[in-house]
């Protein structure tokens, strides 16, 4: 799919990531455990928490464990708190990097073969594709991400994104390892090779069984299980879409992991809160930090 590990109101990734069908909210949480993880190095902690960007009720009260590092934790780290910038901003820069300028349009700038896909995917919600003429491939993906999610009974309404940065305004400082213009210049970036775009597209198709997966995986605290559905079976499945990871995923990492090594040198307490793929993996945040000597245990 095309917007996997975002964190921004209107992004759905594999791992909801972000990395999310419904379940009910009776679900009990003696079952429910999250990916969450201790980093530890030189007698010092932080708490990571792979987040879910679109969630829904099942997920609160969240499990006690996780609340309590989050009571403990002295500032959160984010990948963006999209409330330091105005809604005017926002659309500013989501028009300079995420919409084609004037004279280019997705029918001049894309296949017959992936608009004929695009619009497959879009009449599922009754969106024709003409309505989103202007929009990158990336934008597209955001959207369609953001209708499936919807339809399936998701909201960033009720994401952890938001829940924690709710709970932390005005208690904890906030820190984001990225901000909104990156993330709209990552939009913008992401490859419009049409063959990229074609396998992308239809890695979508398929997003019913895949959201079940993923989210099951998450709330078992299965962090392979998370891995192979929101990453690695796409990799294998279609192999063209590496440049798409490596822009969205893994080309990200290392400034990810420097905002946690930042919580070392400050010796603060923090409950960093990613999309949870990007924790995940050989390629992961995690795996980073064990390669410089940090200690991570899943909780």
């Amino acid at each position: 799919m095309l917007v996997k590990g975002l964190n921004m109101k209107y992004v759905v990734c594999r791992i909801v990531l972000a990395v999310t069908v419904c379940y009910g909210s009776g679900v009990a949480h003696a079952e429910y455990k999250g990916l969450f993880w201790s980093i530890s190095k030189d007698e010092h902690t932080v708490y990571a928490l792979g987040s879910v960007h679109l969630a829904n009720k099942s997920f609160y009260p969240m499990p006690a464990n996780i609340m309590a590092a989050f009571d403990k934790a002295d500032e959160l780290v984010v990948e963006v708190d999209d409330s330091l910038i105005s809604a005017e901003e926002q659309q500013a820069l989501l028009m300079k990097y995420a919409l084609y300028p004037p004279g280019q349009n997705i029918y001049t700038q894309l296949a017959p073969s992936v608009l004929d896909q695009i619009s497959m995917l879009l009449a599922e919600f009754d969106q024709p594709l003409k309505r989103f003429a202007q929009y990158k491939p990336g934008m597209i993906g955001v959207t369609l991400s953001a209708l499936q999610g919807q339809k399936m009974g998701f909201s960033a309404d009720q994401g952890l994104d938001r829940y924690f940065l709710q709970k932390a305004r005005y208690k904890k400082s906030i820190r984001q390892a990225e901000d909104f213009e990156f993330q709209m210049q990552l939009i913008g970036a992401l490859p419009a090779d049409n063959a990229i775009l074609r396998d992308a597209f239809v890695d979508m198709a398929d997003y019913e069984d895949m959201w079940t997966e993923m989210m099951q995986s998450w709330k078992d605290g299965d962090a392979e299980a998370m891995y192979e559905t929101t990453i690695a079976t796409a990799l294998r499945d279609f192999p063209t879409l590496n440049p798409y990871y490596e822009t969205l995923f893994f080309d990200r990492h290392p400034r990810m992991e420097a905002a946690i090594e930042d919580c070392f040198s400050a010796k603060k307490v923090c409950f960093v809160l990613y999309g949870a793929g990007h924790f995940l993996g050989e390629r992961g945040v995690l795996a980073g930090l064990k390669k410089q000597g940090y200690l991570v245990k899943q909780l």
